[in-house]
């Protein structure tokens, strides 16, 4: 019976060990559109998605929950709307009766998720505004909403650029 040596196969696991939280950062995590499908469940059971902060802290990055927990907060101490709309559904109250995810673009660490609603007979200028964009980046190991855009016609928006822009008004 010869004798192998296990040293290589050691060294070669303790060094993919240590390197592992850097090949981590290189493999997605999963479903980009997971975090998106979650916001449209919530507003398929009848409440509007970023309403609950721990809706936010389960889908948004860091940043984006932060900016909006800011805007909620300005809402309550000045009683003025900071956002005045549900991103989700480009509408100030349109219920989603189906929605279609797509994604549009994809790396390891950033998404753009396209999500087409069916707003029932809500009212719009164009089918356009039933189209929103969820900008979505890799954040502790999970994909999370960055940022959200879409067209009230003829303008486009992002939630982010509103959230700010209103905030400096305050």
């Amino acid at each position: 019976m010869a004798f192998v040596s296990r040293r290589p196969v050691l060294a070669g696991l303790a060094v993919f060990l240590a390197a592992g939280p850097a090949f981590a950062g290189t493999l997605a995590p999963g479903d980009a559109t997971a975090p998106v499908a979650a916001l449209y469940a919530v507003e398929k059971a009848g409440r509007p998605a970023l309403d609950d902060i721990a809706d936010r802290a389960a889908t948004l990055t860091v940043r984006l929950a932060a900016l909006y927990d800011r805007a909620k907060a300005v809402e309550r101490a000045t009683n003025e709307e900071v956002i005045d709309f549900d991103a989700v559904t480009n509408s100030q109250g349109a219920e989603v009766k189906s929605y279609a995810l797509k994604v549009e673009r994809r790396d390891a660490t950033h998404a753009v998720v396209v999500a087409t609603i069916d707003p029932g007979d809500w009212g719009r200028a164009s089918p356009r505004e039933n189209i929103i964009r969820f900008t979505l980046v890799v954040e502790q190991g999970r994909w999370r909403i960055d940022d959200i855009a879409g067209v009230a016609e003829p303008t486009a928006w992002s939630l982010r650029d509103i959230i700010d822009h209103n905030l400096r008004q305050k």
